[in-house]
């Protein structure tokens, strides 16, 4: 997929985000926790089960360990802008060391994005501080400081999360043919896939085979083709609308796929 004309600013943990195109679509793996605020525009997120879009003003959470395509949408004359403050696990096994109350961790995982609701005060304050430090060159441990600072005000603004936050064990083994049927349209490596479904790479390689009687990759390949044609010839869709869906980088890619598979250009299923 190519990418649009976009920025970003990264400090340790802090991200910045603008972009001034419509459409623009991250597919992302969320490997840590995490807030996101949407200063301007608006925000798409779909995952296997449903779509949500969350507004300007709105601040989300996001577990880690999620999949999820994030569509990110410029209001008429604005850009979109974001900021997100990632808490990765050290971080997150130093701070809660330190804690007295430490509460038995969460072993069902929760949602994958929730938006905070409540007095958001604090939170929208401490958003307010950061556009100082944008496109500035920070000391290291001032951004640490700036990280552990929002995690303490999610944790007032939101204390039952502290049971997610602080969930530091792997995933567990799950019904491997379930999983795939619910998230083959997500374009992340096998090797997350695996680890998502509680295995290892060789394991879940396996497995698959004992399942479906086919690799992974050329099960995934047929089986986005087969959602494709499905999608073009009943629903009418277009080539340009569906290919990054089902999980393809570009549209040249799918077409040749397309062709190469059903032996017709998927424009002419239209």
């Amino acid at each position: 997929m190519e990418e649009e004309p976009a920025s970003e600013c990264k400090h340790s943990g802090i991200i910045h985000s603008q972009h001034t195109e419509a459409n623009h679509i991250v597919e992302q793996f969320t490997q840590e926790h995490g807030i996101c605020y949407i200063s301007s525009g608006k925000m798409v997120v779909s995952d296997a089960t449903e779509q949500i879009t969350y507004t300007t003003g709105d601040v989300i959470f996001f577990r880690k360990n999620y999949l999820a395509k994030f569509k990110k949408l410029p209001d008429e004359g604005e850009n979109f802008n974001s900021v997100t403050v990632v808490f990765d696990t050290p971080m997150l096994k130093e701070f809660y060391s330190q804690q007295s109350d430490r509460t038995a961790a969460l072993r069902e995982p929760g949602p994958g994005v929730i938006k905070l609701t409540g007095n958001l005060n604090l939170m929208n304050d401490y958003f307010a501080t950061l556009e100082n430090y944008y496109k500035r060159i920070l000391p290291p441990h001032l951004m640490e400081l700036k990280t552990k600072e929002a995690l303490i005000i999610l944790l007032e603004a939101a204390p039952s999360l502290k049971l997610t936050l602080f969930d530091f064990g792997y995933p567990g083994k799950i019904d491997l043919e379930a999983f795939m049927l619910k998230n083959y349209k997500f374009n992340v490596e096998m090797k997350k896939l695996a680890f998502l479904t509680g295995r290892s790479l060789a394991s879940f390689k396996r497995d698959f085979k004992k399942i479906f009687n086919n690799t992974p990759a050329r099960w995934v390949h047929e089986k986005r083709l087969q959602e494709a044609h499905f999608l073009l010839k009943e629903n009418g869709r277009k080539p340009s609308e569906v290919y990054h869906e089902i999980g393809f980088e570009t549209l040249a890619h799918f077409s040749f796929s397309f062709k190469q598979h059903f032996g017709i250009n998927p424009s002419a299923l239209r």
